[in-house]
């Protein structure tokens, strides 16, 4: 069996799941490699990075490669992964994190919260998962979440000084970070922010006693905070990387790697019309592709559009334009007139400047709903501070939208 990307690839015979979204690493990742060696650098050192990038473009598996890859070149390091997709508040936080560590390791931080005294036993007792004791009408409770909020800074303490005492190379791999927040963002009252900034002042702690962390979240992390005013100083000590999508040469790599190992032999001619078809080179869509040819091609080029026509493309619709239309029902029907503008503006003219789009364009809130534009992901900011759509199929769903 061979994974690569985000997905299983296995031979036709036994070929089950071929694309996907599981993060992998090791010997079933590709391409990257100089990106990964770069991540791994910042960790072996000691230190700690932000990988940022849209979404499904592969930082999951990215990071787990270079994790990966350094425990290769060192077996005694500590790994703690946490994803946070599916935690809602700073409790579920603490919860997963002490599920995440070596057993031995969860005793010890049980015993130390309990001695400290600081910290309810309650709360002790859901943190460290300790069934016996707990109060299941307290589970998911609003006094639960206050009382994580209220005893953020004791239970930092007690964490930071028991990683401290450690005295081994930890790192810490935060995945997902941004969906924790937007679920934190929900909660009413003023508790949002501070429950985000409990985790991120908790997170600086710990680098700061060496524990190296490689964080991952979308684009829109910054904006995110900025728009819940949460400084970014607490980002601090991270080296903000940002994940490009796979090269050509990388695209093309892959679907000849995925050839070697399915049923099919793609020529270099057949590999480079898939690449033509393809709007975007993101593994999951190439993954797809290759799969859809190794069931259904007959082996003649002419088949291989009519093949992406059939199956590929319906599924990047459904996959992908359900979202860009769900994105724009979110926008009033003032703030949609100012969107259409703008990424109509995008459309005409490629990629835009910031003064070129709010001098041409002069309602009240169009610097707002750029920023929202941003933060939903439909364009992007480019390093010669030009805004562009996103991916190619952002651009070809707004084409048909504007028929």
């Amino acid at each position: 069996m061979y994974m690569y990307g985000y997905a299983y690839i296995i031979k036709l015979s036994q070929m089950k799941n071929s694309f996907g979204n599981t993060p992998v690493y090791g010997a079933n990742f590709f391409g990257r490699s100089e990106f990964v060696r770069q991540l791994v650098g910042i960790l072996l050192s000691g230190n700690s990075f932000l990988l940022l990038g849209l979404r499904r473009i592969g930082k999951s598996s990215t990071v787990k490669e270079a994790i990966y890859q350094v425990k290769k070149q060192d077996q005694e390091v500590i790994i703690i992964e946490l994803n946070c997709q599916n935690y809602r508040s700073i409790e579920d936080f603490y919860k997963h994190l002490n599920l995440a560590l070596p057993l031995s390791w969860r005793q010890q931080l049980r015993k130390s919260l309990k001695d400290s005294k600081r910290i309810p036993t309650k709360l002790i007792d859901f943190i460290t998962d300790h069934i016996g004791e707990l109060d299941f009408g307290y589970i998911g409770s609003v006094k639960l979440r206050n009382e994580a909020i209220s005893y953020s800074n004791p239970i930092k303490e007690e964490i930071t000084n028991f990683f401290a005492q450690r005295n081994k190379q930890i790192i810490l791999f935060v995945d997902e970070l941004p969906f924790l927040f937007e679920q934190m963002a929900k909660s009413k009252g003023n508790t949002k922010a501070l429950e985000i900034e409990s985790i991120l002042t908790v997170l600086r702690a710990w680098r700061e006693v060496g524990v190296a962390q490689a964080i991952c979240g979308s684009l829109n992390l910054h904006l995110q905070l900025e728009h819940l005013e949460i400084s970014r100083k607490l980002l601090a000590g991270v080296n903000t990387q940002i994940l490009p999508q796979y090269t050509r040469d990388e695209a093309f790599g892959l679907l000849q790697t995925l050839s070697q190992h399915g049923n099919v032999d793609l020529k270099n001619v057949e590999i480079d019309e898939m690449l033509l078809l393809i709007p975007d080179f993101i593994p999951q869509f190439l993954q797809y592709f290759f799969f859809v040819i190794n069931t259904h091609w007959e082996g003649q080029i002419d088949n291989i559009s009519s093949l992406y026509d059939k199956y590929v493309y319906p599924i990047i619709v459904s996959d992908f334009e359900y979202q860009f239309n769900d994105i724009l029902s979110k926008f009033s029907q003032e703030h949609l007139f100012v969107v259409k503008k703008i990424l109509n503006m995008i459309l005409l003219k490629g990629n835009v400047s910031e003064n070129d789009l709010l001098t041409t364009i002069k309602e009240n809130d169009a610097y707002s709903t750029l920023n929202r534009l941003l933060s939903h992901e439909l364009i992007v900011l480019n390093k010669d501070q030009t805004y562009s759509f996103a991916l190619n199929t952002i651009t070809n769903w707004w084409k048909k939208k504007n028929l």
